[in-house]
């Protein structure tokens, strides 16, 4: 999974620097994902799964779920007289279909919150700073990334 690193910048300028070093195709590294946000609240739409609750709200769609469709077929089971449907059944059956749909509510009904730590960051863009937002897919850069935003002149970096 993608680690998102982030920056706030008290001026675009710098911003704008880091953000021309972090998209260079470099040997010392490849080219990175940057998104560069200067206004207010933050909208998970435009960010990347990593900056995003997505994942985490899926899975309590799920449990929650595979709860509900575990009762209701275990009632649906118990109170129905249909043929070759024991308890087990409606049970296994009532697990996966609500664990399913638990999957797909989770996935299309508005989970893509942003992350607290990048709500936080944002507060501040109103008065002219900008967030810089990098994700990394491969771990061993990601200390590389903090450095550039630190040297670029960054206020805060940080990752989630």
């Amino acid at each position: 999974m993608a680690t998102l690193v982030y920056g706030v910048f008290a001026q675009e300028a710098a911003a704008d620097r880091a953000i021309t070093e972090l998209t260079r195709n470099a040997p010392e590294h490849p080219a990175f994902a940057v998104q560069s946000h200067a206004r207010g609240p933050l909208s998970g739409d435009d960010l990347p799964e990593s900056a995003t609750e997505i994942g985490r709200n899926t899975m309590i769609a799920m449990v929650v779920g595979g709860v509900v469709g575990l009762v209701v077929g275990l009632v649906a089971s118990s109170g129905f007289d249909v043929m070759g449907l024991t308890p087990g059944i409606g049970a296994a059956g009532g697990l996966v279909t609500g664990t399913l749909s638990g999957l797909l509510a989770g996935m299309m009904a508005g989970t893509r919150r942003p992350k607290a730590a990048l709500v936080e960051a944002a507060e501040g863009l109103e008065s002219g700073a900008v967030l810089v937002t990098i994700e990394v897919t491969d771990t061993g850069h990601v200390e590389l990334v903090e450095g550039i935003l630190v040297e670029a002149g960054a206020e805060l970096v940080d990752r989630c």
